[in-house]
């Protein structure tokens, strides 16, 4: 090597080493918090593990499933995790809890991203639509689902949309929760079956795209025959994926077999050609409404966990009055076991009646009174029961009826923003939808009321029948001491009511009782009537909600909300339309499988120069390419920019992509690569020895600026470019450079056994490089400048 090779393997020119710290298993994949010098690892032991910058362990844990994606959420409070099983979950930063999993895949999601609206696409000129979420005016903060009796408290769901995790004063937290709001996060997920998913706040499904029935032009703008080719991507699986910050271009890594339907143009080439290609999706409606998005993506979701709020609560509603009725029951069932053994066929409800109207009680309701039940069980029974009656109002005012009424109030906003039919009927809002949730939403909360009146006069006539039942046991047991006078009047009127409607049949179990039961609620012919004529002046059009249980009606309101909410993703899903494909690189038998390709792909802001003009943003696309044609091609990086915005299809073509083709040393072979903030990219290359390709001497992070190289436009109407690899195009254009250990800025790592993944931070500046041996080596990429530049001054 020459001298500024040597230099190059010096101490002197190695990045700053923070730690080297052993593993106990293979990092699989790893990524950076945007936020926080945080590190998310999951490992070949099946463990997911975030690390400090100081490499102090924050959680760990074992996940049912394997993972085999991961993103971080851009605020940094989530991880999105992508398993095998086709399911993602949504972790907290501060501990891993599960904020929310959603199936969305049927198969393993292979890649994830999570674009977050640009501060200047949030920020921009169109006030058309402007909407504020209102509910924080008139509500307070949402319930939560309250723990099952003898458990611990439920989790806060709330994280998942971007509210804040930490202990804050309540004016911070509706701040903070502002600042979340003014911006849209979606979650772009793909899996091996080609399918591509959109998630507003990665909860809120708003799009869907299936690569395999993609109809995509080719890289050809111009043709002298009639039928323009036209493709499909066979047995695609996606690889990565990308958004736009502006929402308005997605582009999308991925294998599979190209199928040209129209061969006419496509002289002497193949009917299918395996590869992996990158296909560029029109995503513009999503950028043109993404405040009406925002909205309704917040409105739509915090019904939705709120609704889950509803169905937890009145499962904890029904434990708690069950077992308490249960007790009843059974203590009560003895009597009729006692008045058929004296022989007499009187009902329980009979003696007590006798009992209240003449004051003295058969042998067999004295014994049980005072032999079975005994004043001591008496009091254990009424406090189980006024207790249980507490417990539900308690519920009911704090978590039920809180929640029922922000979502009747959320879905009316949906409601009157569904009217606005030219800006929010693109996007799947459907008025006649969002009125059956309304009418449905308002019968929950009329449910709800009439379940609060009946536990409170439940629990009133179960006292009185307590407080009498005890001063008659008295009585009967001759005790007139100034004891028995503590006891209130009795309410003659109120206990035989009692006995007559509410001692044999429980008035508030078939209100809680789950919808597959079946039950039907008794309503009085007067109430009946009522709502008939209350709906001829315009009430709810169902006259029949009434006699529906509780459960019954959540059930209802679920299924109206489901089927207004999917409708987003029925309307903007053929709104995403595929631009052109580009063939990266061929696969075949004799090469590494496509898994293994290093692989890169983000956007850029680059600033116009003008003061004037907007900034724009600009897709850079990351690769190895591998071709068997050649051994020196094993050494290639490819990189293409300006793909997303490209657009054949349009008559004399549009912007069209550059690509840059960076040829190694010979003796160098590309690890691992990664795109780097400011336009640039690393290369993370082991340095063979020429005599022995198994010896490793030396392995580099290699980071060059992209700004600096020379990229070549790929012109469409030079060649039928749709069905060459990208490499030959290169070649072809002469779009090549040579890279070396004196090119850009190289620098000696510890290790020579290093491997996939390299994880970088670009808002830290820090590289973690993993090692064969099960070591973690983190790098400082920007100190060792920072040295340079204050010697300098």
């Amino acid at each position: 090597m020459g001298d500024v090779e040597e230099e190059a393997a010096g101490d002197s020119l190695a990045f700053t080493l923070h730690l080297d710290k052993p593993l106990s298993s293979q990092v699989d994949k790893a990524s950076w918090n945007p936020d926080k010098d945080l590190l998310a690892m999951a490992t070949r032991d099946h463990q997911l593990i975030v690390h400090r910058f100081n490499w102090q362990r924050l959680w760990a844990i074992t996940p049912e499933m394997q993972v085999t994606s991961l993103c971080w959420r851009p605020d940094g409070k989530a991880l999105a995790v992508g398993h095998d099983d086709g399911s993602i979950a949504i972790h907290d930063v501060e501990n891993g809890d599960v904020l929310r999993q959603i199936a969305t895949h049927d198969t393993a999601v292979e890649c994830l991203y999570w674009a977050q609206e640009g501060q200047e696409a949030a920020d921009h000129g169109d006030d058309v639509f402007c909407y504020e979420d209102r509910t924080s005016r008139f509500f307070p903060s949402p319930p939560h689902t309250p723990p099952m009796p003898g458990m611990a408290s439920n989790f806060d769901m709330s994280g998942v949309l971007g509210h804040v995790a930490e202990d804050q004063s309540q004016a911070n937290r509706k701040n903070v929760l502002r600042a979340a709001q003014q911006r849209l996060y979606i979650l772009c997920s793909g899996d091996r079956n080609g399918i591509i998913c959109l998630s507003a706040f990665g909860v809120f499904p708003i799009g869907k795209l299936d690569i395999r029935d993609l109809t995509i032009s080719g890289m050809v703008a111009e043709y002298k025959s009639v039928a323009k080719p036209v493709s499909r991507l066979l047995d695609a699986s996606a690889l990565e994926v990308s958004l736009s910050e502006d929402l308005r271009n997605m582009t999308v890594i991925c294998s599979g077999a190209q199928s040209v339907e129209s061969l006419q143009a496509m002289a002497g080439a193949e009917s299918r050609a395996s590869g992996l290609y990158a296909i560029s999706v029109d995503t513009s409606l999503l950028g043109d409404r993404r405040k009406e998005l925002r909205q309704v993506a917040l409105q739509a979701s915090s019904v939705e966990e709120l609704l889950e709020v509803v169905e937890g609560t009145v499962t904890v509603m029904r434990k708690h009055w069950s077992e308490a009725i249960s007790t009843f029951e059974d203590k009560f069932r003895s009597l009729s076991t006692l008045l058929l053994e004296h022989g007499s066929p009187v009902k329980p409800r009979d003696e007590f009646l006798s009992l209240l109207a003449c004051g003295s009680a058969s042998a067999a309701l004295h014994q049980f009174l005072a032999a079975s039940l005994g004043e001591a069980g008496l009091k254990r029974l009424a406090k189980s029961i006024d207790t249980a009656g507490r417990e539900l109002h308690n519920l009911i005012a704090e978590h039920l009826q809180p929640a029922a009424e922000i979502i009747a109030f959320r879905v009316g906003e949906l409601r009157g923003l569904s009217r606005w039919r030219s800006r929010l009927r693109r996007i799947g809002l459907h008025e006649t939808l969002m009125e059956d949730a309304m009418e449905n939403a308002g019968m929950l909360l009329v449910q709800v009321e009439r379940l609060l009146r009946t536990v409170s006069d439940t629990t009133g006539q179960f006292r009185l029948f307590f407080v009498w039942l005890t001063k008659s046991l008295r009585q009967l047991n001759g005790d007139v001491g100034p004891q028995a006078n503590q006891l209130p009047a009795i309410d003659s009127v109120g206990v035989a009511d009692f006995l007559r409607t509410h001692f044999e049949r429980d008035p508030v179990g078939p209100h809680l009782a789950p919808a597959s039961d079946g039950l039907v609620v008794d309503i009085k012919p007067e109430e009946e009537a009522r709502i008939v004529e209350l709906a001829i002046m315009g009430g709810f059009a169902d006259t029949k909600f009434l006699s529906r249980t509780l459960s019954s009606q959540i059930e209802r309101l679920r299924a109206s909300c489901q089927e207004a909410f999917a409708m987003p993703v029925k309307e903007i899903s053929p709104n995403l339309q595929a631009r052109c494909m580009l063939l990266l690189c061929p696969l075949s038998s004799s090469l590494p499988p496509i898994s293994t390709v290093p692989l890169s792909l983000t956007y850029f802001e680059v600033n116009s120069g003008s003061v004037k003009e907007e900034s724009r943003l600009e897709d850079y696309i990351c690769l190895r390419v591998q071709d068997d044609a050649s051994a020196a091609d094993q050494n290639v990086v490819v990189i293409v920019r300006d793909f997303s915005v490209s657009d054949y299809s349009l008559p004399g073509g549009a912007k069209v992509p550059e690509v840059l083709a960076l040829r190694l040393e010979k003796s160098l072979h590309c690890i691992d690569l990664a795109l780097y903030k400011q336009r640039q990219v690393i290369l993370l290359v082991s340095e063979k020895d020429l005599e022995d390709d198994e010896k490793t001497i030396q392995t580099y992070l290699m980071l060059l600026q992209l700004e600096d190289l020379e990229f070549t436009p790929l012109s469409p109407t030079s060649s039928p470019m749709s069905r060459l690899p990208l490499l030959h195009l290169c070649s072809t254009l002469e779009a090549v450079v040579d890279v070396g250990l004196k090119s850009g800025k190289v620098r000696a790592i510890a290790q020579l056994d290093a491997v996939p993944p390299l994880a970088v931070s670009a808002s830290r500046g820090l590289a973690c490089v993993f090692a064969g041996q099960r070591r973690a080596l983190l790098y400082d990429l920007e100190e060792d400048e920072e040295g340079q530049d204050d010697e300098m001054e």
